[in-house]
């Protein structure tokens, strides 16, 4: 009898031990889906986390994860805590897969695919964060949340964001055709003949459209140099300087060329800058600022009180 007892607690302890095992395995990660379709298993609660994306940099800092941020590309300058945290380099000319595996990282979050790769076989979870929209940032969001143990601090984000762009949307929504005006949206005019615009799919040209305006070059898929033959033939109500970082002031298209001086926008003063075009051009929480910011010049008669 006695035996058969002590098998039976040998078993027992056995089975326990298997279970408890397995559960333990199970509560060691999650498995999500990426922005590039991929299943990737995270680990729970990671604290050592590597940045490679100044927009996943601010998402994290807003998320209130700072501290577990131990590495970040070099282009990470937001909030200001960020501008100490150490540096692995950017995407071009590449990252060097030693410096960001010396930072220990147990989970690196990618603003690009092609470092997946690279890291990968060295055995360290690579989440590839790249929303092509503003929902895509609100679920990005959500699921760095759920990754980091912040999902009430991410819903709440979320919630704050989506409320700030339907307070944009509820005002611009009813305006007619005729009262959204024509936007050229100009990122880059290194060749003013032929300078670089935001067409469709892109974050300034989703923006443009929920703060009421239409953009001239939304028939075309990305960033792409407009022709001038385009451009005259839109002929903009309004152009908005994305390049005004760089030197470019309203005041300086007239002198480009009579092309450009002849055109309506600049005939009527019409050319605006964008002060801070990180608002408008990285996918973080702080994209709706460069909404609103765009609200504002767009329509001012509607959005004064977003000031």
């Amino acid at each position: 009898m006695r035996k058969w007892i002590c098998t039976l607690v040998v078993l027992f302890v056995i089975v326990s031990s298997s279970t408890l095992a397995a559960c333990g395995q199970e509560s060691s990660g999650v498995v999500l889906t990426d922005d590039q379709g991929r299943e990737v298993s995270v680990p729970n609660d990671p604290q050592r986390i590597v940045s490679l994306g100044s927009p996943i940099t601010e998402i994290l800092f807003a998320l209130n994860l700072g501290d577990r941020v131990v590495a970040t590309d070099d282009y990470s300058d937001y909030p200001d805590e960020a501008k100490s945290v150490a540096k692995v380099g950017a995407p071009w000319p590449g990252f060097s897969t030693e410096t960001i595996l010396n930072h220990e990282p147990d989970l690196i979050l990618s603003s690009e695919g092609a470092i997946v790769q690279q890291l990968e076989p060295h055995g360290v979870a690579v989440f590839v964060v790249q929303p092509s929209d503003i929902e895509g940032i609100y679920k990005d969001i959500r699921l760095i949340g759920q990754m980091t143990g912040k999902k009430k601090q991410a819903s709440d984000l979320v919630d704050s964001l989506t409320a700030r762009v339907s307070a944009v949307t509820d005002k611009t929504a009813s305006l007619t055709d005729e009262e959204r005006p024509t936007i050229f949206y100009e990122v880059d005019a290194t060749d003013a003949s032929s300078p670089y615009t935001a067409g469709s799919g892109t974050f300034q040209d989703e923006l443009i459209g929920l703060a009421g305006g239409k953009n001239i070059a939304s028939s075309q898929a990305g960033w792409y140099p407009i022709s001038m033959e385009e451009l005259v033939h839109a002929d903009p109500d309004m152009i908005i300087l994305e390049d005004y970082q760089y030197g470019v002031s309203p005041d300086s298209l007239g002198a480009r060329s009579l092309v450009w001086a002849d055109l309506s926008a600049v005939k009527n003063g019409h050319v605006y800058p964008v002060e801070d075009p990180d608002l408008t051009s990285r996918y973080g929480p702080r994209l709706v600022d460069g909404l609103e910011a765009l609200a504002r010049t767009i329509h001012p008669e509607l959005f004064t009180a977003l000031d």
